[in-house]
């Protein structure tokens, strides 16, 4: 519940447009109540205590990726010469459902250095290109245990 109150917290400020302490108190104490509300009537979803810390290992996981995305490219800038190894490679899904693999997709364009480029028609295989291919496999690997895995447990 503490998680919960701080996420609704940090929503309320954003929401007033100030990030202010009064507005986060007050925000967390919105959030305290409703959540006690919910959970005392039996409201609250099964499971969406963890939905919300995936939803939110998710969000750490995707801004860390991002610092690296943007770093690397940062470091192509500079260099005298460009480390750039273009391609595309087939990711295989493992998620079916159309808010996931458009969250996935989401997650893979904004990320620097990869675009999402077409999905197969039987929407088992997500087409995506990269500025940095040194091992197809790798690629892969790190796009399904990295965003893959995260989004599917964020929909659990």
């Amino acid at each position: 519940m503490l998680l919960g109150s701080i996420l609704l917290a940090l929503a309320w400020a954003a929401l007033q447009g100030e990030f202010t302490l009064g507005n986060l108190v007050v925000g967390y104490i919105f959030g305290y109540v409703i959540l006690a509300l919910l959970a005392r009537g039996g409201v609250m979803p099964s499971g969406f205590a963890s939905r919300v810390a995936h939803a939110v290992g998710l969000g750490i996981y995707f801004i860390w990726a991002l610092v690296l995305a943007n770093v690397k490219v940062a470091l192509d800038v500079v260099r005298p010469r460009t480390a750039i190894q273009p391609a595309v490679v087939g990711i295989p899904l493992d998620i079916t459902e159309d808010g996931e693999i458009l969250l996935l997709s989401m997650l893979i364009n904004i990320t620097p250095g990869s675009v999402t480029i077409d999905l197969s028609d039987d929407r088992r295989t997500l087409y995506v290109h990269v500025m940095h291919m040194t091992d197809a496999d790798q690629t892969r690997r790190e796009i399904k245990e990295g965003f893959e895995r995260r989004v599917k447990r964020v929909f659990e």
